[in-house]
């Protein structure tokens, strides 16, 4: 039970983590609805062009 939260964990951060990493989502600087949006447009963004990537491989 114990590995399964790990890896449940492990895997949430990552969803969030990559796209931050990569550069395509930049972390607000402060809570104006800009830079909120700039963000969940980067990151919805980083998702659709791995899928699409992933897809392609198919």
């Amino acid at each position: 039970m114990k590995i399964v939260t790990i890896i449940v964990l492990v895997v949430i951060v990552l969803f969030f983590l990559l796209p931050i990493l990569s550069g395509n989502a930049s972390i607000p600087g402060d809570i104006s609805a800009r830079e909120i949006g700039e963000f969940i447009g980067g990151f919805v963004g980083y998702w659709i062009e791995a899928l699409k990537t992933m897809l392609s491989a198919l």
